[in-house]
């Protein structure tokens, strides 16, 4: 039987719970993480340029470093398996796209203090599209 969407969010809450668990001091002072709600399938994969292969299936999870830097700057991928909880890391300096990201991505956590224009937009988010109104 398939997962209804409240397993399917409480799925979600324990990826996060795994990913905040990864969180070191540095990033819990001044960092942001996204969450690309979307598990991906087993096989070959790649984010931000880095190439893996993964033997099941995936979430990806990124943690901005530097939240506002603009791009070229310490960060770092998690590939996070829902259901073990083996995170995968993958050191970067760049985020996954440059422009907006997927609706499918979300800013899950923010260290106190970091104002909403640090955020990287996110195609039809609400705040995306709040931004969009006021430039019009």
């Amino acid at each position: 039987m398939p997962p209804t969407k409240s397993q399917e969010q409480q799925d979600f809450g324990s990826v996060l719970a795994f990913v905040l668990a990864e969180l070191t001091d540095s990033e819990r002072a001044m960092s942001v993480v996204y969450l690309d709600e979307r598990i991906r399938p087993s096989g070959p994969g790649s984010i931000a340029g880095h190439e893996f292969k993964r033997d099941i299936p995936y979430v990806i999870a990124f943690i901005d470093q530097r939240p506002g830097a603009n791009w070229m700057h310490p960060c770092r991928y998690l590939l996070i398996e829902p259901v073990s909880g083996r995170i995968t890391t993958i050191v970067s300096d760049h985020p996954p796209l440059f422009g907006s990201l997927p609706p499918t991505w979300r800013a899950v956590w923010r260290s106190l203090g970091i104002d909403d224009w640090r955020l990287l937009p996110i195609s039809g988010s609400p705040l995306q599209e709040e931004q969009t109104e006021e430039n019009s």
